[in-house]
């Protein structure tokens, strides 16, 4: 067994396949659940569009998204502790990929959430103009990245 399952095996390909349910766009915040098994994304949700006004308020929005995603714990079943998926947090912003208190939000948000479904708290990545980087498996690119046109809101020719 993997000594951290909630490590996806290629992010890379996982925010691909979020960004073909859920477009990356400037300011906005993605959750996907990601079957551990087979690492397919079961599905993505803008969370929101901005910044956290606070921890409680991310606690209570991503327990909802959780409660809508994920299946409850022990549903398929005893193995595995009755985690069959994992939760990812995608931020698209500006800037460098690097971790900043935006980031830090959404970790606080997951920590507090208590959602007791089938799902280990996933990474938060970062989707900028210059690429993505994961926070917990140090794991980073230059594709998929934010369109330069979604940061400047022209559209492209």
């Amino acid at each position: 067994m993997n000594e951290r399952p909630w490590h996806l095996t290629d992010p890379e390909q996982t925010l691909r396949d979020v960004e073909r349910l859920c477009p990356f766009e400037l300011d906005s915040v993605i959750v996907a659940a990601v079957e551990l098994g087979s690492q397919k994304v079961v599905d993505a949700r803008v969370a929101m569009t901005g910044e956290l006004s606070d921890d409680y308020a991310g606690s209570d929005l991503v327990r909802d998204l959780a409660t809508d995603m994920v299946p409850e714990r022990w549903a398929s079943g005893r193995e595995g502790h009755g985690i069959t998926h994992v939760l990812v947090t995608v931020v698209c912003r500006n800037g460098r990929v690097v971790f900043t208190s935006r980031e830090s939000s959404w970790f606080r948000a997951w920590r507090y959430a208590n959602h007791f479904r089938g799902a280990f708290d996933g990474d938060v990545y970062i989707v900028t103009p210059h690429g993505w980087g994961g926070i917990l498996d140090d794991r980073a690119g230059f594709e998929p990245a934010l369109r330069v046109d979604a940061v400047t809101g022209r559209g492209s020719a």
